[in-house]
This record gives C-alpha cells, sequence and structure tokens, in this order.
C-alpha cells in the first residue's frame, strides 16, 4: 500500500536545505521546485488583458438546475490585483466583477492570487499522492490545507461576509513545474455565510504572448457554491484573447499598501488602445500556415493567413492574405470511447495594412483533413435474442461535442497520431463584442 507524505511548509525548506537531494522523498523535492517555480512566475507576470466568458446557472431547492445567463468581461491583471471593463471598453476599474452583473454570483482572483496563496505566500500543510493521468499526461498530484487563522480569502455575499479556511489539490507537471489545475474548497464558514460549500476549479497553461515570453495563464475554470436553503450556483469559466497590455497604453499599477517605498505600478482606471475591434458580421476564411503535432504544446503561438478577400459594402476591409495569429489552447490526448485527439486552435488578432485587430469570431464551418471533426459520432452494436429464437441487432449512436467559445475551433482528431498539415481551413464570422 502506497503511503502518503505529509510536508509542511516549515518543514519543507528545512528538508530541503539541510538534507542531501538524492536522499530526499521525490514529494518534498518536487514540492520544492514546484513553489520555486510559481513564484518565479508570479512574479515576473506581466500587464495582461483577457476576455472572460462565465456561463452562470442557478438551481433552486429540490428543483432542476437551469441557465442564468452569460457574463462577459475584459480582465487586466498584473498577478497581484484585477481590474475590470466590459467587453470592447478601454477603460478598466477596481469593481468587483459583480457590478457588472445586477445579480448572480460571479468570482475572481483566478490569475496569479490563488495560487500565490497555496504556493508562495500560504501558511499551507502539504500531502503527496503520487502522479495521476489528467488529460493524457501524467502529473504529480498534492493534497494541501489552508487553516482560516492563516487565511485571507474572504466571499461575500448579499447575507453576509467572512474569511474561510481552504483544502484541496493542485496537479503539476514533474518535467516543467507548472500547475496543470487547482482545486479549492472553502471550509469553516463563520455564521455570517449560509453556505454548505464553495468549491472553485481553475485549469492552468503555459501561454505564448508575444517573442519569448511565455507565462502561466487560467484557460478556463468551475465555481460551485450551495447555501443551506439548498440553492445551488454554478458558473464556468473561460479566458479567452490573452494579450499583453500595450507598452503604449496608460497604465500604473500601484503599492500595494500605505507603507510601501516601491513606485506606483497599479492605478484605479486604465485604457488600452492597442488592438481595434472588427465590425460585426464579416465572413473571414483563415488557412492555417502552423503544422500541429502530438509533440506541440499547449499555449504555443500559431499563425494563419486570411484566404481570400473579405468585403462589406462593395469595399475589401481585409485583403487576402492578412496575417491571423494566435495559439494552440487544447492539446489532449484520450481513448475513450475511440482512440482522438482534442484540439482547441484560438486565434486572437488579425493584423490589416500594419494595423492589428482582435479576431472575436464564431467558427462557421471548418475542414475535416487529417480526421478532424467537429463532433464525435461513435456507434454501438448490441445483439439480442427473442424468447422464442432468433435474433435482433441494434445500432446505438453516441455524439460528443465541444463548448465553443469566440476566436476558438475546439475540434477532435481521431487516431493514435496527430498532424494536421498547414493549409487546414477554417471559416469565421465576426460578432460585436458588445450586446
Amino acid at each position: 500500500m502506497k503511503r502518503a507524505l505529509a510536508i509542511t511548509a516549515a518543514g519543507l525548506l528545512f528538508a530541503a536545505g539541510a538534507i542531501p537531494q538524492d536522499l530526499l522523498p521525490p514529494g518534498i523535492l518536487l514540492l520544492s521546485r514546484i513553489k520555486r517555480h510559481v513564484k518565479e512566475q508570479v512574479a515576473r507576470l506581466p500587464n495582461i488583458s483577457c476576455l472572460e466568458t462565465v456561463n452562470r446557472e442557478w438551481q433552486p431547492a429540490n428543483g432542476k438546475l437551469r441557465p442564468l445567463d452569460t457574463v462577459r468581461l475584459e480582465v487586466l491583471t498584473n498577478g497581484g490585483k484585477e481590474l475590470y471593463a466590459s467587453p470592447g471598453g478601454r477603460k478598466f476599474s477596481e469593481q468587483h466583477p459583480a457590478t457588472f452583473t445586477g445579480g448572480g454570483v460571479i468570482g475572481d482572483g483566478f490569475f496569479a492570487l490563488y495560487l500565490s496563496d497555496i504556493l508562495v505566500t500560504g501558511s499551507v500543510s502539504y500531502e503527496y499522492k503520487g502522479e495521476e493521468e489528467l488529460g493524457g499526461r501524467r502529473l504529480a498530484r498534492y493534497d494541501y490545507r489552508l487553516p482560516v487563522s492563516a487565511s485571507g480569502h474572504i466571499i461575500n455575499l448579499q447575507e453576509g461576509s467572512g474569511v474561510v479556511g481552504m483544502h484541496g489539490s493542485f496537479w503539476a507537471d514533474p518535467q516543467s513545474y507548472d500547475v496543470i489545475r487547482l482545486v479549492l474548497n472553502a471550509e469553516d464558514f463563520p455564521p455570517t455565510l449560509p453556505l454548505t460549500e464553495a468549491v472553485t476549479l481553475i485549469n492552468y497553461a503555459p501561454t505564448a504572448l508575444g517573442d519569448n515570453n511565455v507565462v502561466l495563464l487560467p484557460e478556463s475554470g468551475e465555481f460551485r457554491m450551495t447555501r443551506f436553503s439548498g440553492e445551488m450556483s454554478h458558473n464556468t469559466i473561460d479566458f479567452t484573447h490573452c494579450r499583453l497590455f500595450g507598452a503604449q497604453s496608460t497604465i500604473s499599477f500601484g503599492p500595494t499598501d500605505a507603507t510601501s517605498t516601491e513606485p506606483a505600478r497599479f492605478g484605479v482606471a486604465s485604457t488600452d488602445d492597442t488592438l481595434r475591434p472588427l465590425a460585426a458580421g464579416l465572413q473571414i476564411a483563415v488557412k492555417l500556415n502552423t503544422r500541429i503535432t502530438e509533440a506541440m504544446a499547449v499555449g504555443g503561438l500559431i499563425d494563419g493567413t486570411v484566404a481570400a478577400n473579405v468585403p462589406a459594402k462593395g469595399v475589401v476591409v481585409i485583403p487576402a492574405g492578412s496575417k491571423v495569429r494566435g495559439r494552440i489552447r487544447r492539446l489532449e490526448r484520450d481513448s475513450a470511447p475511440v482512440p482522438h485527439f482534442v484540439l482547441g486552435l484560438e486565434f486572437t488578432e488579425v493584423e490589416i495594412e500594419g494595423i492589428r485587430h482582435r479576431f472575436y469570431a464564431d467558427l462557421v464551418e471548418m475542414d475535416q483533413t487529417g480526421g478532424a471533426e467537429r463532433f464525435l459520432t461513435t456507434m454501438k452494436t448490441e445483439t439480442s435474442s427473442y424468447p422464442g429464437g432468433g435474433q435482433i441487432t441494434r445500432q446505438n449512436g453516441e455524439t460528443i461535442s465541444l463548448p465553443e467559445l469566440p476566436g476558438v475551433a475546439s475540434f477532435f482528431v481521431r487516431g493514435t497520431n496527430l498532424d494536421l498539415p498547414p493549409g487546414f481551413r477554417t471559416v469565421w464570422r465576426t460578432r460585436a463584442l458588445t450586446p
């Protein structure tokens, strides 16, 4: 029977420094490297802007879960604080994202705040659980606990607010030391919070932003909260169109407290003029220039070209040959129900005569080359016998689909090898940033 290895933060530092590395249990040495890597990632996180899409659901007590609404926000962060704006807006503020929704539950802190609490600044205890497979990758899992006495995590509700403790798990790549998934379960609710659970899940991915600038960013997540009454709120969150906040933009990230002597770096409001919007309703065909193979990493940059002139009102607004840029958003291998890959290609910008525009569009169609399929359909054959003799054969089909996001082509590639050739064609229709 495998024994779990319990590690405290203080014990980790003592053990790593006092015992030869070749004598340390694998969990301790690996955790030390993961914590150091995460600390470096958080410290060098540049100013990042992303589009956050939140699909919210609500379930009444003893009722069924039903869709509530979809919320989209622009998020600007430097890892220490998050600012928000409406999609397409150029003015960011410190107002909580709930002020943009008019009701319901919405969270924040998905970028580096939770990672810092659990792996950089918190008084946390850890337990190594060995390696597990997640999305076709072998990842190291750790369970952790952050007691309420050392926690700074606050939950705010209309009914009240209070500090809670946290426990959960995180999964990290044992080679790159990147944290790939983090799960947070709130605990020790004070009487002011009428909750039985508050669970947050965040999926991270190394993301290339510009030349030689790879940072760890949230890619998707979930949040579930249940009240004493039995009511449940459930959110699924996706982050797309992440980019470096332009050097020519007006931004000031300020000190974290009044006694800090650091120069001002964060302000209440900032503006960004680095990406221009495209008109809604344009149909754009894009041919991929990058060959996609299973050896590539999530977050890697990709590029393509506009395949044909894009007209509007009798004028060419996007010439053929215009450059389109993006990244690999998802690349997972799976064997059920048949061997296949799950691939996500995210296009974020198109350059028109030297001016960068945001690629905010819905996927209309795509090539079927290389085994690519938007829906994975499988057939099962079942044979049954009549009581008096004879047999009947039935075929039952199962179809699996993937969530659709603006600018993201998510699809399946059947087989045990992935090789999506240059020239792979997708067709998109632009949409307005604001409803």
